[in-house]
């Protein structure tokens, strides 16, 4: 199965060859296939699932994914992953390693308190320029106050930095300003310059407008940040399409978010949206987002009552389309390219820990001219 895109691509670039470019018109996705990891399934005395992001080291030539576990059933924790494929299928995977998040202190996360508040709650990760280390985002714990932040550790989980969030993200205790609960920074991309990373919130800040519905789409900040400084240089609007379908029965849960990002070049995104509506199932759609013309808000506290210019988007391609059951879609990274030099996009879902659900892994490879 194949979809045509029309969009950037300089993916490699990053990593192997920084003072080149690519770019691709009119590129084909094709499906090669998909790998499910067994619910409950055990490695190093930790459960594998809640897998919420993904990457590559081209240089070990693993794949890395975190947990989302807020350290209730182990603590807080990321794996590395050798995935076996190429044009004509998708034979494996196996579990190499894992590894446990540290807090500044070198200690672990706790679990939850008996009110249920938790500390952290892991969710986008991606491998630094030069492969030395990790960022990571985590979407903090809104119901209880608890901040959300962007991290950099070790390779082993030990603790580098935090970075600078402007006080626009950080919860009050009116509860008027900051992310939503669960709707924080799920999203998280080196871009290509490999000298600033953006990262992306799932849904809304309270202060900036009313979260998607059926009805109506809705604001999620793009925020870039200096690798080097830590702080932020500039902050994109990205406009979430509706809740793909209205709840059942009318007035259930839904929602729609942002949650994964990749970065083409510095001013386009591939987007992966995600919305689930109670009653009429799930949706995932990938999405071309250019912010050439968008208004940098990183000045502007709120949205509410201003005129700002979002970025473009344009439908790339609609998972819905693959005739494969999806389940739920969380993280998205460019994957090691095939041995003729192609390159692939992987994808994996967050089972959320439910025997219902399936820890999903799938694979596309590019097709199309490149240069």
């Amino acid at each position: 199965m194949r979809t045509r895109i029309a969009t950037l691509l300089g993916l490699w670039a990053l990593f192997l060859t920084p003072s080149v470019s690519a770019s691709a018109e009119d590129i084909a996705l094709a499906y090669i296939g998909q790998q499910v990891i067994p619910h409950g399934f055990m490695y190093k005395d930790t459960t594998v699932g809640g897998l919420s992001a993904l990457d590559y080291n081209p240089v070990t030539g693993r794949y890395v994914a975190i947990s989302d576990d807020r350290s209730d059933r182990n603590p807080a924790r990321f794996y590395e992953l050798e995935l076996t494929f190429d044009e004509t299928g998708f034979p494996g995977w196996h579990l190499v390693d894992r590894h446990f998040i540290r807090r500044p202190d070198g200690s672990f996360f706790p679990r939850p308190t008996m009110m249920g508040e938790t500390s952290v709650d892991p969710e986008a990760l991606k491998l630094a320029p030069g492969g030395q280390s990790y960022f990571w985002t985590s979407e903090g714990h809104a119901q209880h106050r608890v901040a959300p932040f962007i991290r950099e550790m070790a390779l082993d989980g030990r603790y580098i930095r935090d970075l600078s969030l402007p006080a626009k993200y950080l919860l009050n205790d009116a509860g008027s300003n900051g992310v939503r609960d669960n709707l924080a920074f799920e999203a998280l991309t080196i871009n290509r310059d490999g000298k600033s990373l953006t990262v992306s919130t799932e849904g809304p800040l309270v202060q900036d407008a009313a979260e998607a519905t059926a009805g109506h789409g809705a604001p999620v900040r793009f925020l870039t940040l200096d690798i080097a400084t830590g702080k932020p240089v500039a902050e994109h609007i990205y406009p979430v399409s509706p809740v793909h379908r209205e709840s059942l029965p009318f007035g259930n849960f839904s929602v729609n978010g942002v949650v994964a990002i990749l970065a083409l070049d510095q001013q386009k995104y591939i987007v992966m949206e995600r919305s689930f509506s109670t009653g009429a199932g799930l949706s995932v759609k990938l999405y071309l987002a250019d912010m050439t013309a968008a208004t940098d808000v990183l000045a502007l506290d709120s949205l509410a009552g201003q005129t700002v210019t979002a970025a473009e988007k344009t439908l790339l391609f609609d998972l819905g389309s693959l005739g494969i059951a999806i389940d739920n879609l969380e993280g998205m990274a460019f994957g090691k390219p095939l041995d003729d030099g192609r390159l692939t996009v992987l994808l994996i879902s967050d089972d959320n820990f439910r025997a219902a659900q399936i820890t999903q892994i799938l694979a596309f490879v590019v097709e199309g001219e490149t240069r």
